[in-house]
């Protein structure tokens, strides 16, 4: 202590030598006072971590399986002849006849991919064909989405293989196919067997099954590789869709504006798409904010509260070093450096033991109820080195602050005053 004390300026080093001694012979007081704020600090970083563990499932629940943005060509409105500057002035029919739906290729996908890429928060970009086909064994036939895309990239934008049951997805080849587990079952078809895939144009052609995965609701995608959607659909090397993923997807809105503005194609945000899942997602942000920010004052509250009774009850002490020639400052130092290494040693004994709960908490799983089912944990959790450190801090600021608040009360007293 006295070697440590040569690097500590002489105008302080009463205090400090007083302080440290006040900690090493408080016995079980200091020892509660620090359990106080290390309890505090492992109130924060539980909550914290489960909260925000419940936020980013439910984000991923919502958003996981779907791109944040979809860039497609924009389909060609007609315009009544009375509209366009220039015609000749006369009657003319203004009932506005739309045409049937039609296949709208992006043929400079390659290069519109790059300018994506480019672009800030952009993460994935994958070129797609999507269309509507028919998946058939036998005389059964069933409506099928058919997504037909590079299998490494399609599995980062949507992941099948987290969700496949048998088989495989990555490394799919042109003469395969993966379906969801409701559709296989419908069309009573396994691994290994072929099923006939049909597109609208009338085009088909036999797959074999390579993989087989759930999904959470109804019937999922088809999914075979970009070359043989090419292949069925005729769009010879052209796409009909990019998928976009994005590193903030509430900032969805702002990139499709940003993307429409460069590129001559439509771009369709999640969120837009399906303004439910954004509202529910910005609600519930807000109230994980809310309560952070609540489990923070309540924390500090608690340990102020066992620092002020703590501080008080050293009055006596308090009056006896300003008989013996103290000055006010000195007796507010003293408890603030007390004060402090409470703080201190409470915080990083609260952080460490907090995290290490919230770990073990994350190793515990749910017990699979499907076949092929990845066990999940059975409390999601988070862990925030973020929140941590703000947890730590408001420890500090508010152990110091209950230590020096009555101090620098009971130091204004005269020492008779406060001795009696």
């Amino acid at each position: 202590m006295n070697t440590a004390l040569i690097m500590v300026p002489k105008a302080i080093r009463f205090e400090l030598r007083l302080a440290a001694r006040h900690l090493r012979c408080g016995g079980g007081q200091i020892l509660l006072t620090v359990s106080a704020v290390a309890a505090g600090v492992i109130i924060v970083i539980f909550i914290t971590a489960l909260i925000f563990g419940l936020r980013q499932k439910m984000t991923v629940l919502l958003t996981e399986t779907i791109p944040h943005i979809t860039l497609q060509a924009k389909a060609v409105q007609p315009i009544p002849l009375a509209d366009i500057a220039g015609a000749p002035v006369g009657a003319s029919v203004s009932r506005i006849e739309h045409q049937a739906a039609q296949y709208k290729y992006i043929n400079n996908w390659s290069q519109v991919t790059d300018i994506i890429r480019g672009l800030p928060n952009v993460r994935l970009v994958a070129p797609a064909v999507r269309e509507q086909g028919f998946a058939s064994k036998g005389r059964h036939a069933v409506g099928v989405v058919v997504i037909g895309a590079e299998p490494a990239l399609q599995d980062q934008m949507t992941p099948v293989s987290t969700h496949l049951m048998a088989g495989h997805y990555l490394g799919l080849s042109g003469e395969e196919v993966v379906l969801d587990v409701q559709l296989a079952a419908e069309l009573q078809v396994t691994i290994g067997e072929r099923i006939r895939l049909t597109s609208s144009t009338g085009a088909s052609d036999m797959l074999t099954i390579a993989g087989v995965y759930r999904t959470r609701q109804g019937h999922g995608e088809v999914y075979v590789t970009l070359r043989t959607a090419q292949r069925l659909f005729g769009l010879g090397t052209a796409v009909n869709a990019i998928f976009v993923k994005l590193n903030e997807i509430f900032e969805a809105d702002q990139v499709a504006d940003h993307l429409m503005a460069l590129l001559p194609y439509e771009a369709k945000s999640w969120s837009r798409e399906s303004p439910g899942f954004r509202t529910s997602l910005r609600a519930q942000s807000a109230v994980v904010y809310i309560i952070s920010v609540f489990s923070l004052i309540a924390s500090s509250f608690a340990i102020a509260s066992v620092l002020v009774v703590s501080v008080l009850q050293k009055s006596r002490q308090i009056g006896i070093l300003k008989s013996m020639g103290a000055r006010r400052r000195q007796i507010l130092r003293i408890f603030i450096f007390e004060g402090l290494g409470v703080a201190l040693v409470g915080s990083v004994l609260g952080a460490l033991l907090g995290t290490s709960l919230v770990y073990l908490l994350s190793l515990l799983r749910q017990p699979v109820t499907q076949a092929g089912q990845a066990p999940e944990p059975l409390l999601p959790v988070a862990v925030l080195p973020g929140y941590i450190a703000l947890a730590m801090l408001v420890a500090i600021v508010s152990t110091v602050l209950a230590a020096w608040l009555p101090a620098r009360r009971a130091a204004r007293l005269h020492p008779v005053e406060v001795i009696r």
